[in-house]
């Protein structure tokens, strides 16, 4: 199988063919005959991982009140990689998404639990 390989900005200008008044009026009985005339078997498919949506950062850290430099060192981020995200010149990884979108539904939390110097809990078995 050939790897085709695009940047991002190809990615998001890339609109797909899907038939979405199709996808949004299938039923649960649409999906089900379809899944059989294509032979899928729920119990082959593999487990999908939720990888949250890309977050504004630019918006998040106002929102929070926070100068780059503030953002980046209260969540120990680079202050260039804020930047980078910030002027679209590059994307989160999937793991700072995820610390994105932690960030942005708790902000306290996240970054009580990335204070330096704080101790790890003991692991209790």
């Amino acid at each position: 199988m050939a790897t085709v390989k695009r940047t991002n900005q190809q990615v998001r200008e890339n609109k797909g063919t899907i038939d979405r008044a199709k996808a949004n009026a299938a039923t649960e009985a649409d999906i089900e005959r379809w899944k059989r005339e294509e032979g899928i078997d729920d119990e082959a498919l593999v487990f999908t991982r939720f990888v949250p949506p890309l977050t504004d950062v630019h918006a998040l850290r106002e929102r929070l009140g926070l100068s780059q430099e503030e953002f980046a060192q209260r969540y120990m981020l680079s202050p260039r990689t804020i930047q980078e995200w910030e002027q679209q010149r590059r994307e989160p990884s999937d793991a700072a998404r995820v610390l994105l979108f932690a960030i942005a539904n708790d902000p306290a939390a996240v970054a009580g639990a990335l204070r330096p110097g704080k101790k790890l809990a003991p692991n209790k078995r």
